[in-house]
Order: C-alpha cells, then structure tokens, then sequence
C-alpha cells in the first residue's frame, strides 16, 4: 500500500513538474556570440529585436543563446566554432566580416560611401549578390547591418590634417584594409586583437584608433581619448550570420516567415544603431572629448590621398567586378534614381518561391512606410512609393 501511495504522488510531482515547465523544449537551439558588450548598441537591438523576431517566426520551436562581450574568443575563432558546430551563430564587427566574405572589403574603401541613404540603397540592390557570397563560404545573412561611419579618434594631437596622420602610432584591429590605408596615410599601423585595444590605448602604446562612437564607449574608452575627427573616411557593415546547415534545417515556412521580415528588421536595426552611434558621440564630446573637424581643403587631400588604397586592395582583398557594381549603383543613386516598393519587396521572399498573397504585399508595404517615417525619411530621399 506504502509502495502504490509513494508511486502515486512520484506520478503526481512529475506530472506538476510537466505543468510547471510548460510546452514542450525548442527543436532548435542556436548558440550565438559577439564581441559586443550585453546591453549596448548592437546587442541590445540584437537581444530585443532580431531574435525575438526569428523566435516568433518560428513559432516557439527556436532558442537562441547569445554569448556577449567576447568570452567566446575573437571573430576568427567564432567562424572555426560555426564550422564544428560548437556555435551556430555570430554578431560579427567590419573584421569579422570580411573574414566571413571577403568581397565585402570593398565596402570599407576610404569614402566610398557619402552618407547612409548610399549604403541602404547598395544594402537593397545588392542583397541576393550577399546571399550567395556568404552561402558560397558556408553562411546564411540574417543582416547586413551597420558598425558604423567610423570615426577617428586620438589622445596626443588632434588628427584633422594629413600630415598629422604621419607618424601617429594606430592601433590597429580591422584587417588589412585598415592597414593599408594607415600605411597610404604614413601613420604607424600597431595590430592587435580587438580584446586587447582598449589596453593598448589606455597604456599608451598606440595614440590614435579608428572606430565607432558605440564600441568606444561600451569599452569605456573615452576617458582615454582627447580628441575626435568625425570625417566619414570610411563606411564600416557589420552581420549576423548563421551556419549555412543550420539556415536549412529549418522548415521551408518558417525560413519563408523570415525573409518578408528580414529587410524590414535590418532597417529598423540600422535607424536604431545610428541613433545610438550619434548620441553616444555626443555624449563623449559634453563628457569632454574634443571634436576637431577637417577643414573643407583637407577632407578633399585626404581622400585624394586614400584613394591610393583603391588601387593597392583592388583585386587583392575583393573581386574588380563586386566594386563595379558597387560604384555603378551609386552613380545611379547619385544621378536620381531611387528604390521602389517593388525593389524591397523583391528582397523579402525565399528564393525561387515568390507566392507572397496581396494580403501580404499591402502588410509588407505599410511596414516599409513606417519603418521609413522611423528613419525620418521623406517620400524620395531613398525609396519613391508609388501605390497601385
């Protein structure tokens, strides 16, 4: 009796231990990592936005696990863990990009770029030509999204003529492209792992650094800089990728799901990013930063004299043709011409299965809207929306 008593209330305990625990465990669990810090910038959107959105998407069956702050290791060593399964995932800086596709160097040439209506209307234009470049390495993009117009920053001198580049000890993070361009410029290129700046600039060894205003102050960097020179010298993406596998062992819906939100999601991240980049670089300037702005003539030497670094990675690091592509399309956006709905809309389904109901067009096209009035944008500033 004692016996069928105790193995009726082990039946009951497991039974509330059921309730207590809920639905069922996901089917999938991805582990993810980044550089970033929790709860700053990239991984704040991140943790708030993108994952909970693939969460959704898949309806309860997905678990994402996100390592912050570096204690997976660096970039190169996150892309060696997707590649043996002991991560799924990453949140990748400019470095660890190009290192996941290399052709997406040429996004980071000196002053490609002007502003960040060019690099939305590239991001577009060239999404499928993303896709398959980072498929061919291994890799499935959940976004293209920004580091940002990274700034330079410096603690002896200000840096807001060419020749005070020459000589100035960089340290240095970014991969070669960053490298060559120090070189170009006749300043001292100092290479470190990113774990290992914030030292290098606190103890002296390096004077000077390029980066985003996030990064920096997320590194509390800033009691150690004097001064910064906001000159857009270079546009840097940032990504978040997935293992190419474990983009296709989800359900055909669930990845459909996915891409009529993907392009919507990255530009909200992107507006909330820049926000964040440009109200931290204000707050570093009242904390006491000093900003020192190029004159009109100098801006016009220095990328005068960065254009050099053109020449030298062209074919080396990125593909002649990705970069013709890249400048034909400003060329176009500088001409006049802007997206469609139509452009975005083509952007936002899985490949060879375009069956997006009218019912789904008219959402998607009323999220793009608003998404673009998030931005401030007007009608024409990027995209031109033409109702049917």
């Amino acid at each position: 009796m004692k016996r069928s008593i105790a193995s009726i209330l082990m039946l009951l305990l497991v039974f509330a231990a059921s309730a207590a625990f809920g639905k069922e465990p996901p089917k999938y669990n991805w582990k993810t990592a980044t550089l970033a810090p929790d709860g700053i910038g990239w991984s704040k959107h991140m943790k708030e936005l993108v994952f909970p959105e693939m969460e959704k998407t898949t309806k309860g069956d997905l678990k994402v696990k996100i390592y912050w702050g570096g204690v997976m290791g660096d970039e190169e060593q996150y892309l060696q863990k997707m590649k043996i399964g002991q991560l799924q995932g990453a949140g990748l800086s400019a470095q660890g990009t190009v290192m996941a596709c290399p052709d997406m160097a040429a996004l980071e040439l000196p002053f490609l770029f002007r502003n960040y209506l060019e690099t939305d209307y590239v991001r577009v234009k060239m999404a499928r030509s993303f896709d398959k470049l980072m498929a061919r390495n291994g890799y499935f993009l959940i976004g293209w999204i920004d580091q940002d117009f990274d700034q330079i920053y410096s603690s002896h001198r200000p840096l807001n003529t060419v020749e005070s580049f020459r000589g100035t000890k960089f340290v240095t993070w970014y991969g070669p492209m960053e490298v060559e361009m120090l070189k170009v410029l006749g300043a001292e290129p100092i290479p470190v792992n990113v774990p290992e700046l914030p030292a290098a600039v606190r103890s002296g060894v390096a004077e000077a650094s390029i980066g985003p205003a996030v990064w920096v102050v997320g590194a509390q960097l800033y009691s150690s800089i004097k001064y910064v020179n906001p000159v857009k010298i270079r546009y840097s993406p940032a990504t978040i990728i997935l293992n190419l596998k474990t983009w296709e062992s989800l359900p055909d819906s669930y990845r459909s799901d996915f891409y009529t939100k993907r392009m919507v999601i990255g530009f909200r991240y992107c507006n909330l990013i820049r926000k964040d980049n440009e109200r931290f670089l204000q707050s570093m300037i009242k904390y006491g930063v000093r900003r020192t702005d190029m004159a009109p003539g100098e801006v016009k030497a220095l990328m005068a004299k960065t254009r050099e670094v053109w020449g030298k990675t062209q074919g080396k690091l990125y593909h002649k043709d990705f970069l013709d592509e890249i400048v034909k399309l400003l060329e176009e956006f500088r001409a006049g011409k802007r997206l469609t709905l139509d452009d975005v809309l083509a952007m936002s389904y899985l490949p060879g299965t375009y069956n997006m109901e009218p019912g789904q067009r008219a959402g998607l096209e009323e999220q793009v809207i608003k998404t673009m009035s998030e931005f401030g944008l007007k009608d024409g500033d990027i995209i031109t929306v033409k109702r049917k």
